[in-house]
């Protein structure tokens, strides 16, 4: 009897009824693990031959689970993100590992583009003037509205997300320059209008920097303390990427300091975020608590995906949004 193990925290009935479409067959077993990591994560995935990934990364997929899970046919995260989940360790066990695709790339633009909005035209300052009765209209000659139209915007992460931004950016106006290992075909950089740059150099010369990379020990503290330095004082810096790609405590500094005008967070590095992170206090910051791609119509994409992926491999057929490389 082929046994699906879900280690995303659902309930036991609508993971259920998430997945009985997923095959014709009635003899497949559903299994939701609700229990810690370690040990007993391992038993629950011995033997599985279909693993869905905890969207919370709570209940990372490591080295002895990979090996308990060997064998199995799909790891299959049903998120974007994919961290918790040891990709070396997977492969050598035979295990394919995917995640959903572009499922939630315009949810994330859209949340990027108003980001950009929002910290440009000062929106959260005035909004909270005007709903607390005051008529703060001179205040646009102390704090500075502006105008997207003309800006540069560096985009760090050309991937799904990253396209989907600078097709929504080009419109406005904007300057779009971006950062990434593998360079845009020409004709796709030509479409959105991208040139592509070294990462200093774009940190230089660019007045609006998004992240738009994935967790990898690469990216992990991209920009620090340094890069950080290299950007305009009057630059915003947007993170929907992962809290762990930005050095927080210096990205706090630097907004203390005036070394940079603003910054729009969606992730952060411990989540739920700390109530002493100093990015909370700060004034010139634009937050969120990781729901830009968290959309209605991408988590329909996200299911959709998951579903499809436990399908194929369960008819005998190779999973899509393969990230591990095992085919």
């Amino acid at each position: 009897m082929p046994r699906i193990v879900v280690l995303a925290p659902l309930p036991e009935e609508v993971a259920k009824g998430m997945l009985a479409g997923s095959t014709d067959r009635e003899d497949v077993s559903i299994e939701v693990y609700s229990g810690e990591p370690g040990l007993g994560l391992v038993e629950a995935v011995r033997g599985a031959d279909v693993i869905i990934g905890d969207f919370t990364f709570r209940l990372p997929i490591d080295a002895e689970a990979a090996e308990a899970a060997r064998g199995c046919l799909l790891i299959q995260q049903p998120s974007i993100g994919y961290q918790h989940i040891d990709l070396e360790a997977t492969s050598a066990a035979g295990i394919p590992v995917a995640n959903v695709g572009a499922a939630n790339a315009i949810g994330v633009a859209e949340q990027t583009i108003m980001f950009v909005l929002c910290l440009l035209k000062k929106a959260l300052y005035f909004h909270n003037r005007t709903a607390q009765g005051e008529w703060a209209q001179q205040d646009i000659f102390t704090m500075g509205l502006h105008e997207v139209y003309g800006k540069t915007l560096g985009i760090v992460g050309m991937g799904n997300i990253g396209k989907e931004v600078a097709a929504r950016a080009k419109p406005f106006g904007c300057h779009i320059v971006y950062y990434d290992v593998i360079p845009l075909p020409a004709e796709i950089e030509e479409e959105l209008g991208a040139e592509r740059m070294d990462l200093d150099d774009l940190l230089r010369v660019s007045d609006i920097v998004t992240l738009h990379v994935p967790l990898t020990p690469e990216t992990a503290n991209l920009i620090d303390r340094e890069r950080l330095a290299l950007m305009k004082p009057d630059a915003f810096l947007l993170n929907l990427a992962r809290g762990e790609v930005i050095d927080e405590a210096a990205l706090a500094e630097a907004l203390e300091e005036g070394r940079l005008a603003g910054a729009g967070i969606d992730v952060f590095t411990q989540e739920p975020v700390s109530p002493d992170s100093p990015l909370l206090a700060s004034d010139k910051v634009f937050l969120s608590p990781h729901v830009s791609g968290g959309t209605n119509e991408s988590r329909v994409r996200m299911l959709t995906a998951t579903v499809e992926n436990v399908t194929r491999v369960l008819s005998g057929e190779k999973p899509l949004y393969v990230v591990n490389g095992v085919e």
